[in-house]
């Protein structure tokens, strides 16, 4: 089993450590997050890994799924065809205001121009649609030494930013209404939220709501 990442490899998504659960709890509370907004329309999913979290949203949403992996797209295929396609974010153009919801779970951190590609979700997305994410939780003791372990175990990071710099670049792209809180895990692929203003010295990650 590989503890260090480094590639978009079978192993980055099926080590024990890592793997996701199908109908996970975590995605469960992610898509009712999103309900909460949308009820229905086009969903992207960026960085769909295997498609866990779109199999349960597209009961509801007309779904598609990106991701740079050749391993993660093979098994998204399965069940969407070519609406899943293996595609480099930053290299990607996406049509404009076409989305209803942009989903992108822990993956801006591993981009090198984050603000570049939360300006194309920005124009990606249809009037009112909602972006959906996490990245890392860099602040506070416990959300630095989570983030400080993600980084050695995981070397594909090279952003991890702190809460007021992404508060920025999502203001930066237009997003007006933007709401920031926290996630912490509390099993395997269990998660919960917190909501209340010490999110910042709880949370294991950022979670991001924004609308356009």
């Amino acid at each position: 089993m590989k503890v260090v990442r480094k590639k978009y490899d079978r192993s980055y998504y099926d080590a024990l450590i890592h793997r996701e659960i199908p109908n996970s709890p975590r995605n469960r509370t992610r898509l009712r997050a999103v309900l909460a907004r949308k009820r229905e329309g086009k969903l992207l999913e960026i960085g769909c890994g295997k498609g866990e979290f779109l199999k349960l949203a597209q009961k509801h949403f007309d779904v598609e799924g990106m991701d740079t992996s050749r391993y993660a797209i093979a098994a998204v295929r399965g069940f969407l065809g070519k609406k899943a396609r293996r595609e480099d974010v930053e290299l990607a153009t996406l049509m404009p205001e076409h989305y209803d919801v942009i989903a992108i779970f822990n993956v801006l951190e591993h981009l090198k121009r984050p603000g570049q590609v939360i300006d194309k979700i920005y124009h990606g997305l249809a009037k009112r649609g909602i972006v959906i994410g996490s990245v890392p939780n860099n602040a506070g003791l416990i959300g630095k030494l989570h983030t400080a372990l993600a980084n050695l175990c995981d070397r594909t990071h090279c952003s991890t930013h702190a809460p007021h710099h992404w508060l920025s670049l999502f203001r930066k792209s237009g997003f007006r209404k933007i709401q920031f809180f926290g996630e912490i895990m509390v099993g395997k692929n269990t998660n919960m939220y917190i909501r209340r203003k010490f999110w910042k010295h709880t949370s294991f990650n950022l979670m991001f709501i924004c609308e356009k």
